[in-house]
């Protein structure tokens, strides 16, 4: 493919040069914005973490990538583009970092309407959606998405035995104790019951309820609590 001088030389040159200048950007766009995301993901640290705003680090990526050659074409079109900016950061609440995204794509999308560059239009929409339907598809993003709390009172003799192991790596990934207390015998002869607390990663988060009664029916355990996030931690 003849390579452009520059991105002003994208609205002289025909209309099978501009389509594959489009669909090589969008592609470059979405590889580099889904290295980042990757990193994003593997490297934060805290509770603040939600799989929408990875997602959102993709997708804005290759709406910048729609929104410079716009303005490569014309530069009226860079006055458009913070007219609609403004208008997004201080007129409108949206929470949702992917809500924001979409808010973006259909700015741009319209400008390119406007100025009559349908084709960076079509191109631009149906790149981004493809690529959200895929990040919905394979959930990226939410690594973190089957972390659960265990908390339940059990004989201490039952800890770490063999059965106790085996339901575990049943029905989950990865476990790990994060704390133990001595609750000490309830009656005067009874063994030595502790609570424990784990971090869980469930195989199949609808299955949590059979992972509580298999332990129930496996120990001599008094009280179970389960709490499954279906979601990524938030903390707003």
């Amino acid at each position: 493919m003849p390579q452009l001088d520059s991105l002003s030389a994208l609205f002289q040159a025909p209309p099978d040069e501009l389509v594959r200048r489009l669909l090589y950007g969008l592609l470059v766009s979405f590889i580099v914005g889904q290295l980042n995301a990757w990193c994003y993901m593997w490297t934060h640290r805290g509770l603040s973490y939600t799989r929408t705003f990875t997602q959102a680090l993709i997708l804005i990526t290759m709406i910048a990538d729609l929104s410079m050659s716009m303005v490569a074409m014309n530069v009226i079109a860079a006055f458009g583009l913070l007219g609609g900016l403004a208008i997004i950061r201080f007129r409108t609440v949206v929470r949702d970092t992917r809500d924001t995204a979409y808010v973006l794509l259909c700015l741009v999308c319209g400008m390119a309407c406007g100025f009559g560059w349908y084709t960076i239009a079509v191109i631009g929409s149906a790149a981004a959606n493809l690529v959200s339907l895929y990040l919905h598809r394979t959930g990226f993003g939410a690594w973190r998405s089957l972390e659960s709390l265990l908390r339940l009172q059990v004989e201490r003799g039952a800890i770490n035995s063999a059965l106790w192991n085996e339901i575990f790596h049943r029905f989950c990934r990865a476990y790990a104790m994060v704390s133990l207390d001595d609750l000490g015998p309830t009656r005067e002869g009874d063994p030595q019951v502790c609570q424990c607390s784990f971090k869980l990663q469930l195989r199949d988060p609808e299955r949590a309820g059979e992972l509580a009664m298999a332990l129930k029916s496996a120990f001599q355990v008094t009280a179970v609590h389960l709490l499954v996030q279906q979601e990524n931690e938030e903390v707003s």
